[in-house]
């Protein structure tokens, strides 16, 4: 799902692709040459949750020879990390990011444990098989866009009330609060991205109806 937003002038700007996210838990079984490779996909939200699922499959797969991993958070998918866990540099974590690049997600996590079947794979046999296996989870997956909430606050003279309702009344949308001032009306909004674009350019056609971003600046190259 794709979207170049540009709100500069009230608070936030996104722009390019939107992330997606992974909406369930994901496993898949890569074999090789006597090696298994099992990736698990995880929504996360947080790097102490990711450190948990880590440390969780490390007990549950003890006899496991490699844990190598990828993982992205943030609305953008700023935040990344892809480790080897010992493997050749490059040759199990990257490959991991890769597919979870390939579907433009974030707030994942990809583990991939690997049992050692007693033969080498060599670096191109071990990219194969990590970004193999986590290619196998995600691409069954059930994905969705990434839900980006922004909020926006509407001051505006009370004669300007009944065109800015029937904007709000055209999305459907009621205001999270209203403040009623001597001089002045002022909305609160809260909803995605996309709707609050769409809001934002619709109340600015109404002169005299000012518009304030309330988030910090966000951009994606």
């Amino acid at each position: 799902m794709g979207s170049r937003l540009s709100l500069a002038g009230h608070g936030f700007i996104v722009m390019g692709l939107r992330k997606n996210i992974l909406l369930s838990k994901e496993t898949a079984i890569y074999k090789d040459k006597g090696s298994k490779f099992i990736a698990y996909a995880y929504p996360v939200k947080s790097e102490e949750e990711i450190r948990t699922f880590i440390d969780l499959l490390k007990k549950e797969h003890f006899g496991a020879r490699h844990w190598c991993y990828a993982w992205r958070l943030g609305e953008v998918g700023d935040l990344y990390r892809a480790n080897d866990d010992c493997e050749p540099a490059g040759s199990a974590g990257r490959p991991i990011l890769a597919a979870i690049d390939l579907h433009s997600l974030s707030d994942i996590l990809v583990v991939v444990v690997r049992y050692f079947g007693g033969t080498l794979l060599g670096v191109r046999g071990l990219i194969n098989a990590y970004g193999g296996s986590a290619t196998l989870a995600l691409g069954e997956a059930k994905i969705a866009p990434m839900p980006i909430p922004r909020k926006i606050v509407a001051v505006f003279s009370y004669d300007k009330m009944a065109e800015v309702q029937r904007v709000i009344n055209d999305f459907d949308l009621k205001p999270n609060t209203v403040s009623y001032e001597t001089a002045y009306i002022q909305m609160h909004f809260e909803a995605d991205l996309l709707l609050i674009e769409r809001l934002t350019e619709r109340l600015d056609r109404i002169y005299g109806v000012k518009l304030t971003g309330t988030e910090n600046k966000t951009t994606e190259n």
